[in-house]
């Protein structure tokens, strides 16, 4: 097969762009490690906090658009720093922590954070910065998900999921800290007060979208309404990319552009990649830098957004999509996001639900599908921007510092 010069020119930067961006994360977490970083401002505060993260997010600028957890972790050690403290920061799997100094050990799931339940003596406060699904919940509707889809194809892809990260002991962090600040929507937020009650001490904190570009304000619904998107990465399953695929190849008229996808997940790949070369209006571009002219060109070929997300905290990829492009999100209320009228939540994640709701975005009159889409934009760019991410995890933070005598 020969491959023209035009398609290695045109693939050539972004390869180099991600190989680069590859690199320097894995620098960056080679010198992070498992390291405990101390005072990241330079402050010299006789508050402590230890934050339980991404040690990574303060070796260098710019922070990547990767992947947003960069960018929160930076973020909230900002609103510590604004609130009087020193901020010391570990990666979550560090063990043998001294955690006496330290008045506060905010935190994701892992090592660090369940470290801190086994002190005695002075106990700090522990404030859980939740980012993805209830426990019990991921699981059951994981296994669901599973079941749903050996029905319809008599294949188990279980290395196609995302199951909660470390130990069983993980459900415990939420029940056992003292205040939780959580992504998502109250969705999500309903199903950590099945397993906990006290519902005072959870936080809901919208995430963020990045603004890398601006959808065309000419664009032309007429010749994209059946044109649909999955943005998405490891988890194919999880994600419902076999959903998205499986529709459009039921649906000859309706076009597929997939970004993103875990080549890691090769009982997926062995399973579709034969399908998807025999079907023409699958469009496979890997994954692809929302701050690239490819991201802005795939926005303003679809009209759909197509998220059928067994299990999220809060879809960021959704709200990159959206808030870069006008597109109609077609979405499960797993993602954490409500778009209310100006999207089409489907209840349940199976084939029959998204099919009815695909086809039903696609059969939608093109001045009404243009003006969900424009209006689901309008909804992203003013609720979840890093400023208002800031501004209400200060808020938060500050709600819980101050009360926490009454903890």
């Amino acid at each position: 097969m020969k491959v023209k010069l035009s398609e290695i020119s045109r693939v050539w930067p972004i390869a180099k762009r991600r190989t680069a961006s590859a690199i320097a994360s894995w620098a960056q977490r080679l010198l992070a490690g498992e390291k405990l970083v101390r005072d990241v401002f330079g402050k010299g505060r006789s508050k402590r906090v230890l934050m339980c993260h991404l040690p990574e997010a303060f070796n260098s600028k710019p922070l990547s658009k990767y992947h947003s957890n960069l960018t929160e972790c930076y973020t909230i050690a900002r609103c510590f720093d604004r609130l009087g403290y020193s901020v010391d920061c570990c990666s979550r799997g560090k063990t043998g922590i001294d955690y006496s100094p330290y008045d506060v050990v905010f935190g994701i799931n892992g090592n660090a954070f369940m470290g801190s339940f086994d002190v005695s003596g002075k106990q700090p406060l522990r404030i859980f910065y939740s980012v993805g699904a209830e426990m019990c919940y991921n699981y059951k509707v994981t296994a669901l998900r599973n079941r749903e889809f050996f029905e319809r194809h008599g294949l188990w892809l279980l290395n196609s999921n995302r199951y909660m990260p470390g130990d069983g002991r993980a459900y415990y962090e939420t029940t056992f800290s003292d205040a939780v600040v959580m992504l998502g929507s109250e969705y999500v937020l309903e199903q950590y007060l099945k397993q906990d009650d006290r519902k005072e001490k959870y936080a809901l904190l919208p995430a963020f979208y990045f603004k890398v570009t601006e959808p065309e304000r000419e664009k032309d619904f007429a010749k994209c309404n059946k044109s649909i998107l999955w943005f998405g990465s490891s988890g194919m399953v999880h994600k419902g990319l076999d959903i998205a695929i499986d529709f459009v190849m039921a649906h000859k008229e309706y076009t597929l552009h997939v970004c993103g996808g875990s080549r890691l997940e090769s009982g997926f790949w062995d399973y579709y990649n034969p399908k998807v070369k025999e079907c023409g209006n699958i469009i496979m571009h890997g994954f692809v830098d929302i701050e690239s002219k490819e991201f802005a060109r795939i926005l303003s070929e679809c009209g759909i957004l197509a998220s059928p997300s067994i299990s999220e905290g809060m879809a960021v990829a959704v709200l990159n999509v959206i808030g870069n492009g006008a597109l109609l999100p077609v979405y499960s209320a797993a993602t954490g996001i409500d778009f209310g009228r100006h999207g089409i939540m489907v209840a349940d994640v199976t084939y029959a639900a998204f099919e009815e709701a695909l086809s039903q975005a696609g059969s939608m009159p093109v001045e009404e599908l243009a003006l969900k889409a424009w209006a689901a934009h309008k909804l992203i760019r003013e609720n979840y921007t890093i400023e208002q991410y800031e501004q209400r995890m200060f808020s938060h933070l500050k709600t819980i510092l101050e009360n926490k005598d009454k903890i």
